[in-house]
């Protein structure tokens, strides 16, 4: 969720003596920096980079300065090509108030950038400041910084640790004495240090060296970033001992924005859940299962909207069309006009960053969920292909902060509780495949009648295409579909079951059933046939891969499994090597599965059975846990390889 509200806190006699910011001077001469070893084989090393994040109250507002200054070393010929071109931001509100840039050869020439040589851009729809710097070689070491200003927002991040190494990184937040910001640094960066200087408030954090490397399989490389977050806490000069932005604060704020409606909004609301259908005699899920459909099947909302709509939920109504505001507020009211109890819950996503309990960055809350006490379970307003109880997946798993109501007196408001918000149980999210193999009468060729089931968080990914696409699209995607582990496009006939969003019971899975023909998984060698039973699960993940490990691994969500493939054997051909189909690892702790991949087979007369199951129980699983992770993709790597070998008896 955007943060939707304004906050005026500095006192009006403050704002009367303007303040200046602390403008960047660099030295007149710039020296060659020796670059580490260790980097010596890098495209490029930031041999010094600080970022600077400086609030100022001047006479025409209160406003926040970010300051960039690297000093970066080119290695090689990929060194040159990246930095040949220094991109500036450039969005609505923001001044570039200073540029400079200059490149050291290693003949020790200097070569100052002229800042008119500055060009805007286009690019794919986006809209860039650009300079360029010539003359790049390598072995030679470029400087350049940059000030943008922007009206002040009191949270923020600084990512500490992008492409290139660090060899010496720092942050620094500098703001008026009487704001009292917490910094807190992410994933190994050390603590922030604070002190004053002169009249203004200083935080540091010296980040010291750090290695960039590959992006790693099963890894959040947002999530994990070493960074650094930021907040506005205290303002001394109002109430030194009052704490701002609390959680409680984001939660009654949210309340009064979603929750409240006026008599005209309650009788329009009154009127949609007629015309959705939604009758006292139903149960409360029934309800929110209509409530949901209707709406997203009816209502459209837009980033380009203005929030100012979701004060006029009659207008929104009649025009179906809203902001994101507008949408989250007409699905709490229309909850709360049907005599549904929920919560309102705000939570960050996985795949970046997440609620922190102790630290209440408001700008990780961005997504908005309804939470329903009676069912235990969770709505997605502005996730438009998922169902009830079926969020996004990367918005579970972490911290929510929930709003839960309060009445006192004749004031209905909202405290906050933060606490996890879970995944339905895994066994219900699912990649299953059922496959029934033989011949055809000529040997040359499997006909497969092939089953694919989504279940869960699985589902609505693989649904979307057959609701939304034209159907030559929607075509494409079902051979895609298809030929995934059949490693065919000839498809005799295909049809789907519950392949709508909206479905009676929310656990049924999505169902694509297929018969198709394939020559790609057979081979003839003399009086043998090489059938490539393990290309049926398609290709997997493989993570044979030496080198150390850095991150954790993380999953999407938990899921299972399961694979059924029943081929019947030529009559006058056995199977001489079935025991390859005995394979696996798995993980257990404290006697319970937490992941696991086994293959196994059954034979009776001339029908193989082969059942292949594969688990993750968890999202999350630790550094410590990283071989037995290893070898359970592997083994699934490894299945997809066997092939069986047919004789003639």
């Amino acid at each position: 969720m955007r943060i939707l509200f304004a906050f005026f806190l500095l006192l009006s006699a403050s704002l009367s003596h303007g303040q200046s910011f602390t403008r960047l001077e660099w030295t007149a001469k710039p020296v060659m920096i020796p670059v580490d070893e260790e980097f010596a084989g890098d495209a490029a090393v930031m041999v010094a980079e600080k970022k600077t994040v400086e609030f100022v109250i001047e006479k025409e507002g209160f406003f926040v300065y970010n300051t960039v200054h690297r000093i970066v070393h080119i290695n090689n010929d990929k060194g040159i090509e990246y930095f040949n071109k220094v991109y500036l931001p450039y969005t609505r509100g923001l001044d570039v108030v200073d540029v400079k840039a200059r490149t050291l050869l290693p003949d020790g020439k200097v070569m100052v950038f002229d800042e008119k040589n500055i060009k805007e851009i286009t690019e794919d729809d986006n809209v860039y400041k650009i300079f360029a710097l010539d003359g790049l070689t390598r072995g030679c070491q470029i400087e350049y910084y940059y000030t943008v200003k922007k009206y002040a927002s009191l949270f923020g991040r600084e990512v500490m640790l992008g492409r290139f190494s660090v060899m010496n990184g720092e942050f620094q937040l500098i703001a008026p004495p009487h704001l009292r910001f917490e910094v807190k640094s992410f994933n190994g960066l050390p603590n922030a240090t604070e002190k004053l200087v002169g009249e203004k408030r200083v935080i540091s954090v010296s980040s010291g060296k750090m290695k960039s490397g590959e992006e790693e399989k099963y890894s959040k490389p947002d999530a994990n970033s070493k960074r650094v977050e930021y907040k506005l806490s205290y303002n001394t000069s109002n109430n030194e001992r009052q704490r701002l932005f609390t959680w409680n604060e984001l939660s009654k704020k949210v309340f009064e924005s979603f929750g409240s409606f006026n008599d005209k909004e309650k009788k329009k609301l009154k009127e949609l859940l007629e015309d959705a259908g939604v009758s006292d005699k139903m149960n409360t899920e029934e309800k929110i299962i209509r409530i949901e459909s209707y709406i997203k099947k009816n209502f459209m909302y837009r980033d380009d909207i203005s929030d100012d709509d979701a004060d006029d939920l009659v207008g929104v109504i009649k025009s179906k069309l809203c902001s994101e505001r507008a949408i989250n507020k007409l699905f709490s009211t229309s909850m709360t006009v049907a005599g549904i109890d929920h919560h309102i819950v705000l939570t960050g996503d996985r795949e970046d960053f997440s609620i922190d309990p102790k630290f209440e960055n408001w700008n990780n809350a961005d997504n908005v969920l309804l939470y329903f006490p009676q069912t235990n379970k969770y709505l997605a307003p502005t996730a438009s292909i998922f169902r009830y109880p079926w969020i996004p997946p990367t918005w579970a798993g972490g911290n929510g902060v929930f709003c839960v109501t309060t009445t006192i007196g004749t004031l209905t408001t909202a405290i906050a509780e933060v606490k996890p918000i879970p995944f339905e149980a895994y066994e219900h999210s699912f990649l299953n495949m059922n496959m029934k193999v033989k011949m055809d009468e000529k040997q040359e060729a499997l006909v497969i009648d092939v089953k694919q089931l989504y279940g869960g968080y699985s589902a609505p990914n693989y649904k979307a295409p057959f609701v939304f696409y034209p159907p030559d699209e929607q075509k494409n995607f079902l051979k895609e579909l298809i030929k995934f582990g059949t490693n065919s496009e000839n498809i005799l006939t295909s049809g789907f079951e519950n392949k709508e969003l909206d479905q009676k019971d929310p656990y049924s899975p999505f169902v694509i059933s297929a018969t198709v023909k394939s020559t790609q998984l057979i081979e003839h060698a003399g009086d043998k046939i090489i059938f490539k039973v393990g290309e049926l699960i398609g290709q997997q993940v493989e993570m044979y891969e030496t080198g150390e490990r850095v991150a954790d691994m993380d999953l999407d969500y938990p899921h299972a499994l399961v694979r059924t493939i029943e081929f019947q054997i030529p009559e006058s051909y056995e199977i001489k090597n079935l025991k390859d189909l005995d394979m696996g690892h798995v993980y257990k702790e404290n006697g319970e599965l937490t992941m696991g991949f086994v293959s196994s087979y059954t034979l009776s007369g001339n029908l193989l059975k082969i059942l292949i199951k594969e688990d993750y129980v968890r999202v999350h699983y630790p550094l410590s846990q990283y071989a037995d992770f290893k070898k359970v993709i592997n083994a699934a790597a490894d299945f997809n390889k066997v092939a069986l070998v047919l004789q003639k008896k």
